[in-house]
């Protein structure tokens, strides 16, 4: 494989992670509250930081907020 073909793959790689504010959309908040909850450590999808920017990958994303609306059934069940 080229040395061309895999920065292609990167790049394609680099834009499928999300940032930040796309988190934010998904998960319904403003962006300034996913910065907020990075810099205080709350409960996020694992991540990557790419050049000083945090990144997540889409299928960690769903399964982390499908992890969570499994906890939130089970505790709502259990109370």
């Amino acid at each position: 494989m080229s040395a061309k073909t895999r920065i292609d793959e990167m790049k394609t790689n680099l834009t499928a992670n999300i940032g930040p504010r796309e988190l934010a959309q998904i998960l319904g908040v403003k962006p300034g509250t996913v910065f907020s909850w990075l810099s205080r450590g709350v409960d996020l999808p694992p991540y990557t930081k790419i050049e000083g920017t945090t990144r997540w990958r889409p299928e960690i994303v769903k399964k982390w907020i499908e992890a969570k609306e499994k906890e939130r059934k089970k505790k709502n069940f259990e109370d």
